[in-house]
């Protein structure tokens, strides 16, 4: 019933202090023919493994994120026992991840061996380990070895540099590196991808080790053939947003539910339901990874993953109810010409940069302001760095404003007219930022190389300094949003392995250290990677780009120009 709050329990599993994993504030599906959604509450107990499956684009990374502490709640309530995941400051009122519950769960996503960042695996394990370091029942040898066991490897593993693995080496030190951690819940975003075959059943083997300890986990997979028998729960997601529980049993009852939304119907699946339906014993003889395995080899040779024909049942592939796909749109500074972007930006920036008085600077700031929402350039990515900025030229005029030998006779002065000189320049700067920002993010690197080898183009060829020139500033503008993203990234694995919330001074000197130092050795590396590609690519010889397509300049490429020019003119007689 619409509106009705409803709260699904599993058996507890056995061993260890239990944490349940609750979770409110999401759409469930009633499974009436009109396809209503209702108010839902899980609450996930330890000992169980929950998957979460549905099709491409359904938001099953965005739920386990949210689930993780990794993005914004946005109405989804989080609850690790009785502690909260999110809770509000005592004086601000502004909504903090809560330390006790984050240190509950480990957190592993889709790309796990992108957030290895130090020199040997015994050090990544160690880094995960430190946030439990204060436990006194905390047995770093022994949860090593087994991580490592986990993942069949020992102990000659550890002195390895992750950076000098594998790809599919460097997954498994990524999930030896979570399963060291003592946190009663893990959270998986396919696990087995890079995986091989005998990787797959360590996996499974582990997981499973770890229910019969009493330990929860919530896994993500598309890799069905494997994740299924293993899971005591089924979330299924619908591209809308809702979700449908359900058990094993009832999957295998009614395997629509799956075409309901979006998914095929497994071909092992269909013959654990014949065996199942045709009295071959209860499910639990059936609903396991080596029997699972052997019935989709009986189901290959049968025919393959072809539609499911099960009397009373639709054949997999067709569904009722229609699966709406998300739509994507392109930015609208897209459709100029790069030349024409970036002359605008030029000429705005010199309007700003020719201001002189504070006056002048709002009448700047309104038009930046007009110009972001406009041109819809996003800045909600650059919020640490952009209150940096802030934080760093505001300090600093302060400090330039203190004056140590007052006239007075006091022991320290204060000149407003300093500080508002000095701050003055800052602030000038931050509105040309602003802007400058966002292109970046809603212009090709391609697109911008274009422009650039079209206008250095001379009797047909590009000089050799040319070639360099153009080279230079687009790895620049393809630089910064590779440096928003690592950023981004050494930020979520400082939050899901370092475990280190708050706001006090020392939590913020300890997260700028904490992401800082692993970014600028990210970043090493990824130049040395960078320069062998480039290398590879012949970039040190006189290469010639190609032509194939040319930029054109339309008339609403110099109405931009124009409107540009405009504002810049607007901004110096405004002073």
């Amino acid at each position: 019933m619409r509106g009705v709050e409803r709260e699904t329990l599993v058996e507890a599993g056995s061993g260890g202090n239990p944490v349940p994993l609750t979770i409110g504030g999401l759409r469930g599906l009633d499974g009436e023919e009109d396809g209503r959604a209702s108010a839902l509450s899980l609450t996930l107990v330890p000992g169980t493994l929950t998957l979460v499956i549905g099709p491409n684009g359904a938001g099953k990374t965005v739920f386990l994120e949210k689930t993780a502490g990794l993005r914004e709640p946005e109405g989804m309530t989080v609850h690790y026992g009785a502690e909260p995941l999110w809770i509000r400051g005592k004086w601000t009122g502004k909504a903090r991840l809560n330390p006790k519950a984050l240190s509950r769960c480990g957190y592993a996503g889709q790309s796990p061996e992108q957030g290895l960042f130090l020199r040997s695996l015994e050090e990544e394990i160690r880094y995960s380990l430190r946030p439990y370091a204060k436990e006194p029942s905390l047995d770093a040898a022994s949860l090593t070895s087994r991580a490592l066991e986990a993942v069949g490897w020992d102990s000659s593993w550890l002195p390895k540099d992750p950076y000098r693995m594998s790809g599919g080496e460097r997954r498994r030190a990524a999930l030896a590196a979570l399963f060291a951690t003592p946190a009663p819940w893990l959270l998986l975003d396919e696990p087995t991808a890079g995986l091989d075959r005998e990787g797959h059943r360590k996996l499974a083997d582990h997981l499973s080790a770890l229910k019969r300890e009493g330990r929860g986990i919530l896994l993500v997979s598309h890799d069905s053939d494997w994740a299924l028998p293993l899971a005591d729960r089924i979330l299924l997601l619908h591209p809308s947003g809702e979700i449908a529980d359900c058990r094993p049993e009832e999957l295998i009852a009614n395997p629509d539910m799956l075409v309901s939304v979006g998914l095929e119907v497994p071909a092992w699946m269909r013959i654990v339901r014949m065996a199942w339906m045709a009295g071959g014993g209860g499910l639990e003889r059936w609903w396991k990874p080596a029997d699972a395995a052997e019935a989709l080899v009986v189901g290959s040779e049968a025919g393959g993953n072809r539609g499911v024909e099960i009397p009373g049942q639709p054949v997999t592939g067709t569904s009722d109810r229609r699966i709406r796909e998300p739509r994507s749109h392109l930015h609208p500074l897209t459709r100029y010409d790069p030349r024409a972007i970036w002359l605008g930006y030029a000429l705005l920036s010199a309007g700003l940069f020719s201001l002189s008085t504070w006056r002048g600077l709002l009448a700047g700031a309104a038009i930046v302001g007009l110009v972001l929402t406009v041109a819809r350039i996003p800045l909600v990515r650059w919020k640490g760095m952009i209150l940096g900025f802030v934080y760093f030229g505001t300090a600093l005029a302060a400090w330039a404003a203190l004056d140590f030998t007052p006239a007075n006779g006091g022991p320290v002065g204060w000149d407003f007219e300093v500080f508002t000189d000095t701050l003055f320049p800052f602030a000038r700067t931050l509105a040309v930022l602003l802007i400058g920002l966002g292109v970046p993010l809603v212009m090709t690197p391609l697109s911008l190389r274009r422009a650039l080898e079209q206008l250095a183009i001379r009797q047909g060829r590009v000089s050799a300094f040319w070639q360099r020139v153009v080279l230079t500033v687009t790895l620049t503008v393809r630089f910064v949003p590779v440096l928003l993203a690592e950023w981004e990234r050494f930020g979520r694995i400082f939050v899901s392995r370092g475990k280190v919330t708050g706001a006090s001074p020392r939590s913020w000197f300890r997260r700028l250290r904490g992401i800082t130092l692993p970014l600028m050795l990210a970043l090493f590396r990824l130049a040395d990677d960078a320069a062998i590609a480039l290398e590879s690519r012949g970039v040190r010889g006189d290469v010639q780009p190609t032509r194939g397509s040319r930029l054109q300049w339309r008339w609403r490429d110099t109405a931009f120009a124009a409107g540009a020019a405009a504002l810049a003119v607007m901004l110096w007689l405004a002073d």
